[in-house]
C-alpha cells in the first residue's frame, strides 16, 4: 500500500480512536484540504461514507446530506490498529481487559504518529535536507549562506528553521560577529517537547 500522508495518519488515528470510528477533521484544515484527504480515504477504501446520525460529527454535505466518514478494517490495519469487539458481547472482566488492550493500542498509534510527524528527517534530495546538511556542519552556517544555496528569500529561510524546530531539531543560533549570526543544529533530532 502507497505510503500515507501526514494529514491521512491524522484522520486515521482520530476516527481509529473514537468508540464509533467515525472521523472527525483536524483543527485548523480547510473545507477542500479535507475534501480532498476524505475523498482519498475511501478510493483507497480506507474509510467508508455513510449518511450522519444525529450527534454524529459531519465531513461533508452533498446534495442537502449530511456525510460522515468512518474508519474500516483496512484503515485500522493501515496503522495498526486492531479492530475491538463492543465490549456489551463480553463478560465485564472480558471488556475490561479489552478496553485496557484497545486503550493501549490508541497510545501505541498515537505515538507512532508523533514519531511520524516530529523528528522526521525531511525527504532525501529537498531543500529541507540541504538545510539539515549544511546546520550539521560544526561551525554552524549564517543565514546568508542558507538564503544562497536554497534561493529562499530571508523570511522563507528562517520560517524554514522554525519548521526544523517544530520538528524537534535542536537549532541553536550562536552569535557570531557584530549583525550577524551562525546557526547549527546541536543534536539531532532531540525529543519533543510538550
Amino acid at each position: 500500500m502507497p505510503k500515507l500522508t501526514d494529514n491521512q495518519l491524522i484522520v486515521l488515528s482520530k476516527a481509529a480512536a473514537r468508540d464509533d470510528g467515525v472521523a472527525v477533521a483536524p483543527h485548523g484544515m480547510s473545507k477542500a484540504a479535507a475534501a480532498k484527504v476524505g475523498s482519498s480515504l475511501v478510493a483507497r477504501k480506507l474509510m467508508r461514507e455513510s449518511r450522519s446520525k444525529p450527534g454524529m460529527p459531519v465531513w461533508r454535505e452533498a446534495e442537502g446530506r449530511n456525510i460522515s466518514l468512518m474508519i474500516t478494517r483496512a484503515g485500522r490495519d493501515a496503522i495498526g490498529v486492531e479492530e475491538d469487539a463492543m465490549p456489551s458481547d463480553r463478560s465485564g472482566l472480558e471488556a475490561t481487559r479489552a478496553g485496557a488492550a484497545v486503550e493501549t493500542q490508541k497510545a501505541s498509534v498515537a505515538e507512532k504518529l508523533r514519531q511520524h510527524l516530529i523528528g522526521a528527517a525531511p525527504r532525501a534530495g529537498s531543500k529541507q535536507a540541504l538545510i539539515v546538511d549544511l546546520l550539521s556542519k560544526e561551525g554552524g552556517v549564517t543565514i546568508d549562506a542558507l538564503i544562497k544555496a536554497t534561493g529562499w528569500l530571508p523570511h522563507t529561510t528562517r520560517a524554514a528553521l522554525t519548521g526544523l524546530r517544530k520538528r524537534g531539531f535542536a537549532v541553536e543560533r550562536i552569535p557570531h560577529a557584530p549583525g550577524a549570526s551562525l546557526y547549527r543544529i546541536a543534536n539531532r533530532p532531540c525529543p519533543a517537547r510538550g
